[in-house]
């Protein structure tokens, strides 16, 4: 019960060898949170909600497709309102079955992500093999990459961009704190965005903001796929 941030909490959580415990005590608080936001009001009930799990996590039974979608139903939801997020900070050891349950959960309508992209152990072709709906860009890539300095932070973004239009799923870039950073991004046709300069963490949703380019940032080329100056699109927990 002390203060400490969210990864510390997940070491813990790995370290202690009890992923399974904490993801589950995850999931049954942030449905219910998810449902009583839902409830409050109809302009909540088309958005989609993310809920962060570990590889160790996707594995065990607990967290079977079809049990997990009984638990989102349970709660009042649908499954097409879930986004699953996995992070490919942690080894994974069965990539076949964590495959086979990826493929498990598209089917029954959850969306899923590969969270903290190019930070960790997953390569573009794992990734492409889970068919992820949404990857997301590690905020240590996103971050200074409008510097004179981030020249291989862009290029590394530019690859991101090809690869994801090429299997089919939206880009999300993390922990967008500055303008020349965002400029950088929507020069590159990044689909979504979120970090501190589009929006704090809140107990609920906001609806999505506009925001414009900076008069120095000239430079800026919004693209069709979702930028229009920027639109930051708010989850409950994440954005």
């Amino acid at each position: 019960m002390l203060q400490r941030s969210i990864g510390a909490i997940v070491d813990a959580a790995v370290i202690g060898r009890r992923p399974v415990d904490f993801d589950m005590f995850v999931v049954e608080d942030t449905l219910a949170r998810v449902a009583e936001v839902v409830q409050s009001g109809p302009e909540w009930r088309p958005m989609t909600f993310s809920i962060n799990l570990l590889p160790a996590s996707l594995l065990a039974p607990q967290f079977e497709a079809g049990a997990l979608a009984e638990r989102v139903r349970k709660a009042g939801l649908s499954p097409r309102q879930i986004v699953i997020e996995c992070t490919e900070q942690q080894a994974i050891g069965d990539f076949s079955r964590l495959k086979r349950q990826v493929l498990a959960l598209r089917r029954l309508g959850f969306g899923f992500a590969v969270d903290d992209a190019g930070a960790g152990y997953a390569s573009f072709n794992l990734i492409a093999s889970l068919e992820p709906s949404i990857i997301k860009i590690d905020r240590q890539i996103v971050g200074r990459i409008g510097n004179k300095d981030g020249e291989a932070r862009k290029a590394l973004v530019e690859a991101f961009v090809s690869f994801s239009r090429r299997i089919g799923a939206k880009l999300v870039a993390e922990g967008i704190e500055n303008r020349r950073d965002l400029a950088a991004l929507q020069e590159r046709e990044v689909d979504f965005g979120q970090g501190f300069l589009l929006g704090r963490p809140a107990i609920a949703p906001v609806q999505p903001r506009r925001l414009r380019a900076a008069a120095s940032l000239p430079q800026v080329i919004p693209s069709a796929g979702g930028w229009e100056g920027v639109i930051a699109r708010p989850t409950a927990s994440s954005q």
